[in-house]
Parts: structure tokens; sequence; C-alpha cells
């Protein structure tokens, strides 16, 4: 595989693969917008791909979610890779509650899941790691909250979920489906890194679920109502 690559990263769970139709678009689109050619895998292909990669990856008998990525090059080729195994069976709620600082910085080439953007959120944790944090919140030229470790994010106050624009995810979704399910209203707007400290809590979703940040640049969050975002995404998916 080319070091130019498109990618997503999937949860499995009893032999399924969530959301994979929706990861394939994302795939799909973003290669013909760059390689100028589509995704060349079925959905069923791609499925047995995962399942396979999952299958040796994690341990006979496992019952807890699997994450694999799917990564496609500007050559075409597709791989996957085993990524880990969750300690939850489904979206959850994380147990750690990390730190986060913010950034500002841009990414090359815009938005789009490549490998250019995994490498300037890999360098921005190792900044993050620097000032004693784990997580780090992506601000840009206007000084405006946009993802915090490359994930989206999203703030809370009472029942007011506040999310910054942003193109489609899975991820992004996901959770915004989860908090109408539970009952929060949503508001699409910019987060003025100033405004942040005004929220109860802060939080982040990927493809493992809700991760709550416990301090951002030194301020404290609650994370009590993330967790019922947590609950709601992982109803959407009754076993």
């Amino acid at each position: 595989m080319t070091d130019v690559y498109l990618y997503q990263t999937v949860h499995l769970l009893d032999g399924f693969c969530r959301n994979l139709p929706e990861h394939l678009a994302r795939l799909d689109g973003w290669a013909r917008s760059l390689f100028g050619f589509g995704l060349p895998l079925t959905e069923a292909q791609a499925a047995d791909a995962l399942l396979r990669e999952a299958r040796r990856g994690a341990p006979a008998g496992c019952d807890r979610s699997l994450f694999v990525r799917l990564a496609m090059d500007d050559s075409g080729e597709v791989e996957c890779r085993f990524r880990g195994i969750s300690l939850y069976r489904g979206y959850a709620h994380r147990s750690i509650t990390p730190d986060a600082v913010t950034l500002r910085y841009a990414l090359p080439f815009g938005e789009g899941p490549t490998s250019a953007r995994e490498a300037a959120a890999a360098l921005a944790r190792q900044q993050a790691q620097a000032a004693d944090a784990q997580v780090a919140l992506r601000c840009d030229e206007a000084d405006r909250a946009v993802t915090a470790d490359d994930a989206p994010l999203f703030a809370l106050s009472g029942r007011t979920l506040v999310t910054p624009p942003a193109p489609r995810s899975v991820e992004r979704q996901t959770a915004l489906d989860a908090a109408l399910r539970a009952g929060f209203d949503i508001v699409e707007e910019p987060l003025p890194r100033e405004a942040l400290r005004r929220f109860e809590e802060l939080f982040y979703v990927d493809h493992r679920g809700v991760t709550s940040l416990a301090h951002c640049d030194g301020e404290p969050f609650m994370t009590l109502r993330a967790e019922r975002i947590a609950e709601a995404m992982e109803a959407l998916y009754p076993m």
C-alpha cells in the first residue's frame, strides 16, 4: 500500500459490520474525488475481508466489539488491518475521561479521511502529550473548535447538544441520530475556543462510542449526560 490512502475504521460485533454501507459510501465518494475512481469492492466483499481480518486478530471465542481499519490507496489497493478489541460489547460511554488541550492547526488537503489527516492528528497528539494532556482539540484559523482527537466534537449544556458544522461522517451522523432519540435539542453552530468553558460537558464520538473529556485547557467538565447518548447509540443496533 502506498503512503497516500483513504481509511475508515469499522466496528464489528457478533459477525456484523456496523454502518458498513455508510463507511463504504464515504470511501467511494472520496476516492472518486481524489483518485478519479471508486472503491473496487462490493459490500459483500468488504464484509468478508473485514470479518476475516477480525477473526485473525481476535482470540477465539471473543465476545467483545472488534475494530478493523479498511484502507484504500491511490493505486486502488485495499487493505484491512485489525485495530483492537473493546472492553465493551457495542458502543460505550468509555470509562477513560482524558484531558484535552486546544491546538490551532489546519488539515492538509481538506477534511477527507486521508493519510495526511491521520498523520496531522498523530502529530497533534504528540503536542498534546507534551502539554500533559491526551487529546488534541483542533481549532481552525478563526479559533473555533472543530474536532477532538480527530473525531466529531460535541458540547452539552442542559438538554442542548451543540456541534460545529462539519462534513458528514459515519460517527457524527450516528451520534446525532442517537441524541435525537435521547431527547436532546441539536444546534449546529461554530464553537469558539473561548466559549467552551461555558458548557457542562465536552465529548467526542468515534468507532468505539463516546469519550467524555475531563478537562480542556485546564477547565473541568462533567461526564453525566453523554452516557445517555452512548446508550442511545447502542440502542440503534438491537441484537
